[in-house]
């Protein structure tokens, strides 16, 4: 019989010593990434040469041919350019147009008239936004040919080259009672698809007038807050109807169904003493306010509303000069 061999089973196996090499030198370079990382100054990308990683602040880094980094040397990477006027021009706060900045008024000046009343000027300060164009009224097949020149705009600021404001309501804030006689009646006329005047006033309890100047159907839909409303049709050129506010109220509305642009206002007022500025700003109250000091306000559906204390005197009156601005 032969005898047993004396070596281990495997021991000489060339597959086994391969193995257990490779698997040797992968515990080695797991241990070495392991306690090393990866480079912090660089990263790999496939199919590019290494790029540097910016951290924190911006700082120059030198490649070498080793794929180190240097903070010295020949610049091989720059911090990138900054467009410092384009950087301005992002972070610089937003400023609102010209045509919408407002101004600071200054305080009335009131100084005396020898001719017993109370007038004068209103002065809109600061340059007004805009005016919307009404395109619908050019487009109109009614509208359009009754509406010759360029088409209208809103009116939230009609003022003159030198400032005078139209649309103010100037009047006297408290009057003895049964002092002065109104004003004639007013006349709220439709005319190429919008109402004039834009902003009027009343006496309550004193008739005023709607006319219809086009020779197209229109409707006034008044819808006072304070007051009764009514809506009715004015079919025909000229027709003229006259209605009543007893009860005193700033702004009441009106406005055609028909044309839904057209709108106007008329302030209805407890005492005579009242005025609407003309399209230079100025304004004359109703003679007959008895001597005595008195409250004379200003005021715009824009603007606001400005107060004043005025004496009128027998034989002499007040001429005062206001500013309203821009909002």
């Amino acid at each position: 019989m032969s005898k047993p061999s004396d070596s281990k089973p495997g021991a000489s196996d060339p597959l086994l010593v391969v193995i257990a090499a490779l698997l040797l030198v992968a515990v080695v370079v797991t241990l070495y990434f392991a306690f090393n990382g990866p480079s912090k100054e660089f990263t790999h990308e496939p199919a590019t040469h290494l790029r540097p990683i910016i951290q924190d602040e911006p700082r120059v880094i030198v490649v070498t041919r080793e794929g180190t980094g240097s903070a010295h040397g020949t610049v091989a990477a720059a911090a990138p350019h900054v467009d410092e006027a384009a950087k301005a021009e992002v972070t610089k706060p937003v400023e609102k147009p010209a045509a919408a900045v407002a101004a600071v008024a200054a305080a009335p000046v009131v100084s005396a008239s020898a001719d017993g009343r109370i007038h004068g000027r209103v002065i809109l300060r600061g340059t007004p936004p805009a005016e919307k164009v009404i395109a619908a009224v050019k487009s109109d097949v009614n509208c359009g040919p009754a509406t010759p020149g360029p088409a209208p705009t809103s009116r939230n600021y009609v003022a003159g080259a030198d400032g005078g404001l139209r649309y103010v309501l100037v009047r006297i804030v408290t009057a003895p009672a049964g002092a002065g006689k109104p004003a004639e009646s007013p006349l709220i006329d439709q005319k190429g698809c919008m109402y004039e005047p834009y902003v009027s006033a009343v006496l309550a309890g004193q008739p005023f007038k709607l006319r219809n100047s086009d020779t197209f159907m229109h409707n006034v839909a008044a819808t006072p807050k304070i007051n009764k409303g009514f809506n009715f049709a004015q079919a025909t050129a000229g027709q003229v109807n006259e209605k009543i506010f007893d009860k005193p109220e700033i702004a009441a509305k009106f406005q055609c169904n028909v044309h839904p642009w057209m709108s106007a206002f008329l302030h209805v007022l407890e005492n005579p003493f009242f005025a609407v500025t003309d399209e230079k700003g100025e304004f004359t109250l109703p003679e007959g306010l008895p001597p005595g000091k008195y409250t004379l306000e200003a005021s715009h559906m824009k603007a606001g509303a400005v107060t004043v204390e005025i004496e009128v005197a027998a034989g002499k009156g007040a001429s005062v000069a206001f500013e309203l601005a821009v909002k």
